[in-house]
């Protein structure tokens, strides 16, 4: 498809789009034009660094439990009926 038929394709789901479809396509072309103020990025603070430390010794000690995917997505998706 050509570029000049897919904007009008796209201008006319924005014009005829609900909230929702119009939020998510505000955020994709927010983010690939790169509009965000590098001066509000966000880094992480001292306090934030130690709780990482903390959360990875445990994990090196084997006291904090390791999920692998499949384990994770199962707790996840277990309570909620798609």
């Amino acid at each position: 498809m050509e570029s000049g038929n897919m904007r009008q394709k796209l201008h006319h789901y924005i014009d005829s789009g609900d909230e929702k479809l119009l939020k998510i396509m505000y955020v994709v072309a927010k983010e690939y034009n790169d509009e965000y103020d590098d001066s509000n990025e966000y880094s992480f603070s001292n306090a934030d660094m130690q709780v990482f430390e903390e959360r990875r010794k445990k994990r090196l000690s084997g006291e904090s439990k390791i999920y692998s995917w499949d384990e994770a997505k199962r707790i996840i998706t277990r309570n909620y009926q798609f």
